[in-house]
C-alpha cells in the first residue's frame, strides 16, 4: 500500500472532523516520511513520533497577533444541553483537568487577563462559556474535569462534544509536571469515538527544567501516537516567563502566537480582517 495513504490514514482517521488543509497535510505528510517505521513482514507502515514543527514565517505571525489583539467580548453561559446558541461562526473549544493553567492560557491569547476567571479552586468552571474573537471565531471555555467536578460537567460536556457541528477542534490543556493522568486519557477516546478533531497543549513548561519538560513532553506524545487516533500530530507548547529560567520574553510569545495561529488554521480563517 502506498506510504502517503498510510501516513494519511494514521492522521487522518476520522472522517468528520478529522480533516485538515491540503496545504497542512502536504507538509505533514512529506516531514513524517522519516517518522514511520516499515514493517516489511507485513509490509505497513507505523507512525512513531510526530513530525518536526515548521517554523511561522512573519506574516503569519503577524496575522495571527492581528486578529487576537482585537476585542474579545463574552457571549453567554450555557447550563443545560438544550440551551446551547446557535451560533454560525466556527468554534474551537478548551477543555482540561482543574488547575491546569487553562483560564490563564485564555486570558493570555486574547490579550485580556480579565477575561476568563481564575481559580486555585478545582472546578471553578461550571458552565460553557462563549466568547466572540474579532467576530470571526467563537471561543468556548469549558468545565474542567477531575477531582468533583466531573460529575458536574458530565451530560453537558458530553452532549456538546456529541452534538456541536460548528465545533472545528478542541483543545485539551495538559500538566506536564503532572502528566497524562487516567481522566485525560477518557476525554480521547471519547473524541476518537465520535470522531472529533483534538489537540494537546502543555501548559506551565516554566515550572519545569529543561530536561524533566522533555521528558515528560516525549512521555506524551508517546502515548498519542500509539493510542490517540483524532490527535492532531503537533502538541503546542505554553508557560511564563520566569527570572529563574532562561527562557524569553520572545520565545514566550512566540509559543502564544502559535497557539493563536493554530487556531486560526483549525477554523480556516486565513485573514484578521472580517467579512
Amino acid at each position: 500500500m502506498d506510504m502517503s495513504l498510510i501516513i494519511r490514514r494514521t492522521f487522518h482517521s476520522c472522517s468528520r472532523l478529522c480533516i485538515r488543509e491540503k496545504q497542512q497535510e502536504s507538509i505533514i505528510i512529506n516531514q513524517a516520511k522519516h517518522l514511520v517505521q516499515h514493517n516489511k513482514r507485513a509490509d505497513s507502515y507505523r507512525l512513531t513520533s510526530f513530525p518536526e514543527i515548521t517554523p511561522l514565517t512573519p506574516q503569519q505571525s503577524r496575522t495571527a497577533s492581528k486578529l487576537f489583539a482585537k476585542p474579545t467580548r463574552f457571549l453567554t453561559s450555557v447550563f443545560e444541553p438544550e440551551n446551547l446558541p446557535s451560533y454560525e461562526k466556527p468554534e474551537i473549544a478548551f477543555v482540561g483537568r482543574s488547575n491546569v493553567g487553562k483560564s490563564t492560557l485564555i486570558n493570555r491569547l486574547t490579550n485580556n487577563n480579565k477575561l476568563v476567571k481564575t481559580s486555585s479552586k478545582p472546578g471553578h468552571t461550571k458552565s460553557l462559556n462563549f466568547f466572540d474573537i474579532a467576530n470571526q471565531i467563537t471561543l468556548v471555555d469549558m468545565p474542567g474535569y477531575g477531582f468533583q467536578s466531573r460529575e458536574t460537567w458530565g451530560d453537558l460536556i458530553l452532549y456538546y462534544l456529541r452534538n456541536r457541528a460548528q465545533l472545528k477542534r478542541l483543545f485539551i490543556v495538559i500538566d506536564p509536571v503532572a502528566g497524562l493522568k487516567e481522566t485525560d486519557k477518557q476525554i480521547m477516546q471519547i473524541l476518537d469515538q465520535q470522531p472529533l478533531s483534538y489537540q494537546i497543549i502543555l501548559t506551565k513548561r516554566d515550572r519545569l527544567s529543561k530536561e524533566a519538560f522533555e521528558k515528560s513532553k516525549s512521555n506524551i506524545e508517546e502515548y498519542l501516537v500509539n493510542n490517540a487516533i483524532c490527535c492532531y500530530p503537533e502538541i503546542l507548547i505554553t508557560g511564563k516567563r520566569r527570572k529563574s529560567q532562561k527562557n524569553s520574553v520572545e520565545q514566550v510569545t512566540q509559543d502564544i502566537i502559535r497557539v493563536q495561529w493554530t487556531i486560526m488554521s483549525a477554523t480556516g480563517i486565513t485573514s484578521s480582517s472580517s467579512s
